[in-house]
């Protein structure tokens, strides 16, 4: 029930920026585009995950696309993907975790007098971990578990260096209800792998971003 309620809560709050639009007087048609990366720093059970698999420091890409539904709101989507290290065994040296997450989001821009706009994020989407997993005796293989919902908060603070254009440096808390997430084998010793785990990470990224369009 709490997992639902948070889910519907995201959810919410990115109908609420899409309906903001249509009570504007003031008539706008902005875009951002906002392209980053930075760290993705696993936290909680992710440090041990599996016992002998457990994630490191890693690094992630990402992009934004956004539409201002007022001057202080932005909805869109974005796809963020990361990458950590294992600490693990001699046998996984070189392998990797990854992580491939679409979502919806939603900014609100402080905007003052100067040159400075801090924010606030909120985003809502799918995780698809694809993680390096022990399977019947000494052997390991990347697996695709089963698709998750996911969600985030976070703040940042943007720097115009140009009209339309800018810096922007944000810290982002995401978690994915990946405890159930699960992959089926046709081997039948080992027919079904769980990632027994809520995967949560905090992401510290610092990119640019591009605005474009028009408005009244």
């Amino acid at each position: 029930m709490k997992r639902m309620s948070i889910l519907l809560a995201a959810v919410l709050l990115l109908m609420t920026c899409l309906t903001a639009n249509a009570q504007d007087d003031e008539e706008r048609d902005i875009l951002e585009l906002c392209f980053y990366g930075g760290a993705g720093v696993p936290l909680g059970a992710m440090g041990d995950w599996h016992d002998s698999l457990g994630t490191k420091l890693g690094w992630s890409v990402g992009l934004d696309f956004g539409y201002f539904a007022t001057s202080n709101l932005v909805v869109g989507f974005n796809f963020i993907y990361t990458q950590m290290g294992i600490d693990g065994p001699d046998e996984v040296s070189g392998s990797s975790h990854r992580l491939y997450n679409p979502n919806l989001y939603a900014k609100y821009y402080f905007i003052g007098e100067s040159n400075f706009e801090p924010y606030l994020k909120a985003h809502v989407g799918i995780e698809n971990p694809k993680f390096t997993t022990s399977l019947e005796g000494p052997k390991y293989k990347a697996v695709s578990y089963d698709p998750s919902i996911a969600y985030g908060i976070g703040a940042g603070l943007f720097f115009y260096s140009a009209d339309y254009s800018g810096l922007f440096l944000e810290v982002n808390y995401h978690r994915a209800m990946t405890g159930d997430a699960a992959v089926e084998f046709i081997n039948p010793k080992q027919p079904t792998l769980t990632f027994n785990e809520d995967l949560s990470t905090l992401d510290i990224h610092l990119g640019g971003r591009l605005l474009g369009g028009s408005h009244e």
